[in-house]
């Protein structure tokens, strides 16, 4: 982990996340200004940038995966029959695209109502996202690249 000043009232969820992160010695940075853990991996298929996000107050909290790929923002209409047909296969979380600038990124949120949030679920969110990349980004990129 980057070395850096919490603040000492971290809420619920964020402090859920940072312990989990900790005790798993993951490397991230943590921006108190928009509430975000960040930090990188490499997997069997691509390099990621994995992003928390949460909401104390409304209490969720998300996690977007961003594999290094980007579409090529002339050919987002032809991955987007591929991405659709993947959701449809997914349990939980999904891909999308930014039609602006074909990034391309994985989701997955979750509501914590009456504050329920523990490091089990952190852990099979990140489990999931990391996993579903790896298996789809050369499915993803195949049908990019192919005519």
């Amino acid at each position: 982990m980057d070395e850096q000043n919490f603040p000492v009232n971290l809420g619920l969820i964020a402090t859920t996340i940072k312990d989990y992160l900790d005790s798993n010695e993951y490397n991230y940075h943590y921006d108190e200004k928009d509430e975000i853990f960040d930090m990188g991996f490499t997997l069997d298929n691509d390099r990621v940038k994995l992003r928390f996000f949460f909401d104390e107050e409304r209490e969720w909290f998300s996690m977007v995966v961003f594999p290094s790929h980007a579409i090529p923002v002339g050919k987002v209409n032809k991955i987007l029959p591929v991405i659709n047909n993947i959701n449809r296969k997914l349990l939980f979380g999904n891909f999308f695209v930014d039609p602006e600038d074909g990034e391309l990124a994985f989701r997955m949120t979750a509501s914590v109502d009456n504050r329920s949030i523990n490091d089990t679920m952190v852990a099979v969110m990140m489990s999931t996202g990391l996993n579903t990349i790896d298996d789809h980004i050369n499915d993803i990129m195949k049908a990019l690249y192919t005519e």
